[in-house]
């Protein structure tokens, strides 16, 4: 993966913690909304990609 990706998807995470973070608004009940469990999934996968990224990049 080349640096280009990887600061991409640095980006695309921190888009989606944005989201994630103005959906659930500092309520935790709001975690499981039908609207934020798509979005919370989503970041995961990108969140483990990004590190698994990382640690190509970095060695």
């Amino acid at each position: 993966m080349t640096e280009v990706s990887l600061r991409h998807l640095e980006k695309e995470v921190e888009r989606l913690r944005s989201e994630l973070y103005q959906s659930v608004a500092g309520e935790p009940s709001r975690l499981s909304a039908d609207h934020v469990l798509p979005l919370s999934k989503r970041l995961d996968v990108l969140i483990v990609e990004m590190q698994k990224a990382k640690q190509i990049c970095c060695q």
